[in-house]
This record gives structure tokens, C-alpha cells and sequence, in this order.
């Protein structure tokens, strides 16, 4: 690279020779000419936030910048003043000093520079200028290659960083999604026969009132037990879709039959969209049952007493939109940003698995869900679903 650069610019040993006849000149004015560059720098509140060391930091960088003005004059322009020149570059990166501050500080840099020359009083100085110059557009070819280096092995740590997170997050997923699997089916069984003796209890014994309402209770309490048990497993072992021409209207009016008796919306009003014009489309019918049923219940919860849930169904050319919208607190960037995460939930009860099975069910059936939500201002989800399937190799068209 520097063989190019030099020559490109036409710098060469007469250059070399010129600069190495400067060093004496000069020596004595470096020192201001380190003290008009942090004169200038530290005017920019920008620069000074990234010396936020304080004075200790400043002494150090006035002797680093002191000796790289000092190697200007060494007369030897070769690989290895290319890596003593990247060291600086890199540390500028490593302390997040922009890119604008050292173009401006070279040009104070060749200001003071030029300036020493020409009261020097040195034989033949327009030369000896001209290669001064050429030095410094080197100098600063030669610092933004190693900004660019030094961003990109950032950014590649970044990237690597991230997959190695993202692998490591889905083998820990793996491992608990079989763990639930295997829990929640040695607890169905048993849940289920629970269920059905408090049943014949309630049914056959003689109960007082109160009797009756603390086994009412158990079988609410196990119902919603069975809930999260089906909730894991439904996640752990997701059974793939079985496209049919179905018609959305009869999944709503569906969904909406089993939802009137849930307690969240008994003081939460449910408005929907006369949804008759959307016509049949391919899915499997009881996975977007399921991911209706998710949607209204989560924005029935986060929303206040009073308040109302809208369920909008439109088409968009090939697509068919659902959107849920509530009239919650919303939320904010943490939570919006981990929404999706398995097993995350801001709710006092929950499994954190209702919105990603409703992803899960998104993705199975070629579609996009988007949540959008802002403190104070409710959450909409909108769903994009196609309404025809693209042959998939495995799908069930039965």
C-alpha cells in the first residue's frame, strides 16, 4: 500500500532527503506546534468528551503527538513507519475520536508546519514545502486505512460476537424446550385425572357453599395449570401446518365464541371487523385460531378496565392483514425489543411463550408479525398472512 500511495503522489528519496534536512529547523518549534493542536481540539466538546481522562490523559497524548511529529523529519518512509503510523490510528478508534477531528487536526498539523518553514529562513524552502505536503497527504492516507482496518475487525468481533450469543442462546432454548417437553407431559396426565376427581367430588358430594367454591377454584387454577402445560409443549414440539382452504371469517366467529366467556374480556370491549369480503385462503385452521386466540388475550390483559380491543382484517393484494390493536400502557424499548423472546413476560402470570408461538405460527405459514408499541399509547400487532401457500415440500393439503 505505501509503495502505491508514494507513488501515486509522486513522493520519492528527494522527498525523503528534503524532510530528513528539516529536522533540525523544526525541532525547537514542535512543542507549540503540540500546543496550538490542543488549543484547536479542545474547542470541540466532541473532542474533549473522548479526553475525558482529564489531565494525566492530555500529558500523555501531547508526548505521543510530540514524537509522531518528530518521526516526520526521520527521512525513512518505509513499512515500518506504516505500522508505528497504524498504532495511532488504531488508538483513535479504541478511544472513539471521529474520523472529522483528525482531518481537522492534520490541517493544523500542515498550518504550524508550513508556517516554521517559511520563517525559518531554510535554502530552497518551496521544495523542502512540497514534500512536507506530500508527507502529510501520506500521513493521512495512512490514517484512514488504519481507521478502516481498525472498524472493520469491529465490526467482524461484533459479528462474531452476535452469532456466538445467538448459538448459544438457541442450544440453551434447545435444551430447556426439551426439559419443558418432559415436564409438561408427566405433568398433563396427572393434571388431567386431578381435574376429573375434584369433578366428581363437586358433582356427587353433598357441598355447603363454601365447599363448592373452593373446588371451583382448584378446577380454575388447574385449567389454567393445564394452560401453561399445553403452552410448553405446544413450543417445545410444534407440529408443522396443514394447509386447506379455509375461511377466516368461520375462524373468527370461532375465536370469538370461546373468548366471550374468558374473565380478561369481561371488562374489555372486543370490536371487530365484518370480515366476509376476505374470502377463502390456504392455513392450518386451528394454528390461526390459536394465534387469534394469543393476540386477543394478550391485548385484552394490557388493556384497562373499560377499554377495548380492535381486531381489523383486510386484504393487501396477495396478502391478508391482521392487526390487534389495544388501548394499554404499551411498551417500552426493552420489552418491545425482547417480545418475541422465549420465556420472556412483564406479567405477573405467564409462561413468555404466547408471542412466540404466534411467530412461530407466522413463519409456518409464510408470513411477517410485527409489533409496534410506545409508552402510554397502546401496542398493535399487525400479521401478514399469504393468502395462497407456495408448494413446501412436506406440507399437508389433505
Amino acid at each position: 500500500m505505501l509503495e502505491e500511495m508514494k507513488a501515486y503522489i509522486g513522493f520519492g528519496a528527494d522527498d525523503a532527503a528534503n524532510l530528513r534536512a528539516l529536522a533540525g529547523p523544526v525541532e525547537r518549534h514542535l512543542p507549540a506546534v503540540v500546543d496550538r493542536f490542543y488549543v484547536e481540539i479542545l474547542r470541540h466538546s466532541g473532542a474533549r468528551s473522548v479526553l475525558a481522562g482529564g489531565e494525566a490523559q492530555v500529558a500523555r497524548l501531547r508526548g505521543h503527538l510530540l514524537n509522531w511529529l518528530r518521526t516526520l523529519f526521520c527521512g525513512v518512509y518505509n513499512e515500518a513507519y506504516v505500522q508505528q503510523r497504524a498504532v495511532i490510528g488504531h488508538a483513535h478508534v479504541r478511544v472513539g475520536l471521529p474520523q472529522h477531528y483528525m482531518f481537522g487536526a492534520m490541517e493544523v498539523v500542515r498550518e504550524e508546519l508550513e508556517r516554521i518553514v517559511r520563517e525559518s529562513g531554510i535554502a530552497d524552502f518551496p521544495a523542502k514545502l512540497g514534500s512536507l505536503n506530500k508527507l502529510l497527504t501520506l500521513e493521512l492516507g495512512m490514517m484512514l486505512e488504519s481507521y478502516k482496518t481498525s472498524y472493520s475487525e469491529r465490526a467482524r468481533q461484533l459479528e462474531r460476537d452476535v452469532m456466538q450469543e445467538r448459538l448459544s442462546r438457541a442450544e440453551q432454548l434447545a435444551e430447556v424446550g426439551h426439559l419443558a417437553a418432559s415436564l409438561a407431559h408427566e405433568i398433563k396426565n396427572p393434571l388431567a385425572g386431578i381435574s376429573g376427581a375434584i369433578q366428581v367430588i363437586r358433582e356427587e358430594m353433598d357441598l355447603t357453599e363454601r365447599h363448592r367454591t373452593v373446588l371451583d377454584e382448584i378446577l380454575r387454577q388447574i385449567a389454567r395449570l393445564d394452560g401453561t402445560v399445553k403452552d410448553l409443549l405446544t413450543y417445545a414440539r410444534p407440529r408443522a401446518p396443514r394447509f386447506e382452504p379455509c375461511t377466516l371469517r368461520s375462524v373468527v366467529e370461532h375465536v370469538l365464541a370461546l373468548l366471550g366467556q374468558e374473565k380478561a374480556f369481561q371488562t374489555v370491549k372486543l370490536e371487530c371487523d365484518d370480515c366476509a369480503a376476505v374470502g377463502p385462503m390456504e392455513m392450518d385452521e386451528h394454528q390461526i385460531e390459536q394465534l387469534l386466540v394469543n393476540l386477543l388475550l394478550n391485548a385484552a390483559q394490557a388493556s384497562t378496565s373499560g377499554g377495548s380491543v380492535q381486531l381489523r382484517i383486510g386484504v393487501d393484494g396477495d396478502d391478508t392483514i391482521i392487526v390487534v390493536q389495544d388501548n394499554g400502557q404499551g411498551m417500552d424499548e426493552e420489552s418491545l425489543r425482547r417480545a418475541f423472546e422465549p420465556f420472556f413476560t412483564t406479567k405477573a402470570r405467564g409462561t413468555g411463550l404466547g408471542l412466540p408461538i404466534c411467530q412461530r405460527i407466522v413463519d409456518a405459514h409464510g408470513g411477517v408479525i410485527v409489533l409496534r408499541s410506545e409508552l402510554g399509547q397502546g401496542t398493535a400487532v399487525e400479521v401478514r398472512l399469504p393468502r395462497r401457500q407456495k408448494h413446501r415440500e412436506g406440507n399437508d393439503r389433505r
